[in-house]
């Protein structure tokens, strides 16, 4: 996937002046090269800005009191993108941002409003290297959170702090939620995972913790199942008693021949037991005619009780209504009204007239008729007689049925007394029926054992789905495939140390780059493996950053299916830093250095006390190498632009650095994009002078 840069921006505050615009050819390595407080380290955090990080690391100072927009131009393989965002305001980065798209940019000389806002400028930038939103875990939450295009930048830049550490690889990974969020999702980035594997990963784990749960169930029931068979045997022999089912038991019946036999039992719901009455004592005949007749008795009054409730009903509207209309008729009287204001005002209460010769007589034909409307409205809205018949003769029904209940109860009590056997014989109803209900339940609960039963088919399918998930996952497979993308990169990253300046000790058997603590890991003469930590000399931790970072972009770039989503570009800062500055120092007399006078080139690492030194260069001098620093940094171009030739161009590298042209002159696919000396800088003089 193409994303690199073609154009970095700065629009200045002062709208009178013309945007500073820093060209980048695509698939080269372009250095800008310039002595020291040029606005050169400044790019980074320009660049990563503009990618819509959420801290702003850009110097304060010039670059940001002179400036009112950062943008830069980006390149994919369809399309270029302007992705342009305000100065921040004091220590936070703006959310304002100004962004176009088509097949050529037009830089506008100034920005007046934002068009997009930081979500959205993550949306796209999601969209363009086609990050696809995966979560791990349903709750998204912490390092496992979707991939994001920002996690990606991380291994995008080199700035000073980074390229010549032992102790950390990548951009802003000394923080721990930035480092860990890479750690978990490196297996993606390097290819072994796809996002249907991490999708099907996520349901399999669902799916397994489901399948769990339902075999602990399954496991539950059928134990239960098993103690309930052996005591089935008894219990359906005493339904037989009871007269719920004339058929056979076998001794060796099983599950499913009692489930068969039960569901006859429960297929209708016994009313009384089903003994006949010939076989029972006279006063056991006796109770179970009482009985009849009480089930019957219960009805009725139960169908009183709901008749009465309805006329209560009735009745209730009926009389509030008639309330309402009486209440109105009242307030309103107006036949009354009438009369009294034409009596008081000697007027006519309607027009005010006082002239009409029959005034009086026709006001009184009007307040007559009124008013016998009035008397016939409130006549009219008398209460049913039927409505309190029907009320007395459901409260009589009601005493007389109660009044029956409760001799026929009386009745059924003296004749429990006077007989064991009716005793019995009720014991055996209450049992009849307690039976009845715990066979009803014990028998729902089985037949979810059964074949057709719902658990058992939830069972089959979550089983199934787990197999069809574990062929997606194959975790075995993710882990092969990691080592090879491992392998090829430890090897790739072994060629580019062999043209670098580090020990030849290092150039002979690949290091391990180890995706589970983002470290580098080499090979001791003893055979032992050792972290980046425990090697010695900045130039050996400088060389294997770029070895590493090339490696990772020719990997990145050489993806096809699906293509990786990692940016196709590489910003390094100062990587021969380590290599200078070569300081000439004089020492005052009397000190086991060189005498007074003499002169003689020290690297800060070497250990000399700065505490007698003079300078004789200007801070803002370039740095001054030996033969051998030169070779040295040399071969840091030599090699990333090997790296961006071999890969045809598919990626691209910038490089800031005070090493000027005779270094990287003359070097295959290096292009010198600026040099900032001689009062050229990142910021126009003219803007703040």
């Amino acid at each position: 996937m193409k994303f690199q840069i073609e154009k970095l921006i700065i629009w200045p505050k002062n709208s009178a002046l013309s945007p500073r615009t820093i060209p980048f050819h695509l698939g080269k390595v372009n250095v800008i090269t310039g002595q020291s407080r040029t606005g050169k380290t400044a790019i980074i955090p320009i660049i990563d800005y503009c990618l819509g990080s959420d801290s702003c690391a850009i110097p304060i100072g010039v670059i940001r009191d002179t400036a009112a927009w950062y943008g830069i131009v980006i390149a994919t393989d369809t399309e270029r993108v302007l992705l342009a965002r305000k100065v921040p305001v004091e220590n936070s980065g703006t959310t304002e941002f100004f962004h176009s798209r088509g097949n050529t940019i037009e830089i506008p000389n100034s920005i007046d409003k934002a068009n997009q806002n930081t979500d959205g400028v993550k949306k796209l930038l999601n969209t363009l290297c086609a990050v696809p939103y995966v979560q791990r875990d349903e709750a998204e939450t912490g390092w496992n959170k979707s991939l994001s295009f920002r996690d990606l930048t991380h291994l995008v830049f080199q700035s000073q702090e980074i390229i010549a550490n032992q102790s950390i690889l990548f951009y802003k990974t000394h923080q721990p939620e930035h480092k860990e969020k890479l750690k978990v999702w490196m297996p993606f980035i390097l290819g072994a995972e796809t996002a249907n594997m991490i999708l099907a990963s996520r349901e399999l784990r669902e799916a397994e913790s489901e399948l769990k749960r339902k075999q602990r169930e399954q496991e539950k029931i059928e134990t239960f199942s098993n103690e309930w068979l052996q005591d089935i045997k008894g219990k359906l022999a005493v339904a037989k008693e009871y007269g719920l089912y004339a058929g056979d038991i076998s001794e060796k019946i099983d599950r499913g021949e009692a489930l068969r036999i039960s569901r006859i039992i429960l297929a209708e719901r016994p009313e009384l037991p089903k003994t006949t009455v010939e076989t029972l004592t006279q006063a056991q005949s006796e109770i179970a005619k009482v009985q009849e007749r009480e089930a019957e008795l219960s009805e009725k009054i139960a169908i009183i009780r709901k008749r009465q409730k309805d006329m209560d009903a009735l009745w209730e509207n009926l009389s509030g209504f008639q309330n309402g209309i009486k209440r109105k008729i009242s307030r309103l009287g107006i036949s009354e009204w009438l009369r009294q204001n034409r009596k008081a005002a000697n007027q006519c209460p309607i027009c005010g007239g006082r002239d009409h010769p029959d005034a009086n007589s026709e006001i009184e034909k009007i307040c007559s008729a009124l008013q016998r409307y009035e008397q016939n409205g409130v006549f009219s809205l008398d209460l049913p007689p039927a409505v309190q018949r029907e009320k007395d003769e459901l409260g009589k029904a009601l005493r007389e049925t109660t009044e029956e209940l409760q001799h026929l109860r009386s009745r059924f009590d003296v004749l429990r007394a006077q007989d064991t056997e009716a005793a019995k014989y009720q014991q055996q109803i209450n049992d009849m029926f307690i039976f009845w209900g715990t066979l009803k339940t014990t028998v729902s609960l089985i037949e979810r054992l059964a074949d057709d039963g719902d658990l058992t088919t939830l069972i089959r399918d979550l089983k199934e789905r787990c197999e069809r998930l574990r062929k997606i996952v194959n975790a075995s497979n993710v882990k092969q495939r990691l080592d090879r993308a491992l392998q090829e990169i430890n090897i790739a990253t072994l060629n580019r140390l062999k043209t670098l300046d580090v020990d030849s000790d290092y150039q002979e058997v690949p290091p391990r780059f180890s995706e589970k603590e983002l470290g580098i890991q080499i090979l001791d003469k003893d055979g032992s493996w050792h972290w980046l930590t425990e090697v010695g000399s900045a130039s050996n931790w400088v060389s294997f950053h770029i070895a590493l970072t090339c490696a990772l972009q020719e990997f990145f770039v050489a993806q096809t299916i699906p293509t990786s989503s990692v940016p196709s570009f590489m910003v390094y800062d100062q990587p021969s830093q380590v290599y200078f500055p070569k300081t000439r120092i004089k020492t005052l007399p009397n000190e086991d250095v060189p005498s007074a006078g003499e002169t003689a080139l020290v690297s800060p690492s070497e250990g000399v006390s700065t505490e007698h030194i003079t300078h004789e260069d200007a801070p803002d001098e370039d740095p001054k190498y030996d033969d051998e620093d030169i070779g040295a940094v040399k071969k840091i171009f030599q090699t990333i632009a090997t790296s961006v030739g071999e890969s045809k161009g598919a990626w691209q590298a910038i490089v800031l650095d005070h090493a000027g042209k005779d270094i990287y002159g003359g070097i295959k696919d290096v292009v010198e994009v600026e040099e900032w000396r001689d009062g050229k800088k990142l910021i126009p003089e003219e803007w703040y002078k």
